[in-house]
């Protein structure tokens, strides 16, 4: 439906909460094993589904896409850390939820250290 002229023209509440999809990956020290082992807790309340190396799950109101790549190795000296890309992507995922939902996975995620 058209605005009368000069009248301010109506749009979905969709249109006014539109939000970017956000990709970003990184390098996770883990095995294939020890990222899957992990999941459950670092997903949260958050439901999901796992086929193969890829996660779906959801971030309200949107969702969140996890890819794990190959398992690699970085050897230093005579150390072999193992590794992975891991690819995120949410759509429709408000920022303030993406940071909350960053903050709990990596959380589960994080080595011991200083």
């Amino acid at each position: 439906m058209d605005s009368p002229q000069g009248a301010p023209a109506q749009h979905d509440a969709a249109d006014a909460v539109a939000v970017p999809d956000i990709a970003y990956h990184r390098e996770m020290g883990v095995t294939h094993a020890d990222f899957f082992r992990i999941l459950p807790k670092a997903m949260g309340q958050h439901r999901y589904t796992v086929v193969g190396h890829t996660v779906s799950g959801t971030v309200a109101p949107g969702t969140v896409r996890i890819d794990v790549g190959e398992q690699q190795v970085r050897r230093i000296a005579l150390m072999a850390i193992p590794y992975a890309k891991v690819s995120f992507l949410f759509r429709g995922v408000p920022l303030v939820q993406q940071r909350a939902f960053k903050k709990h996975f990596d959380l589960y995620f994080q080595r011991g250290g200083g």
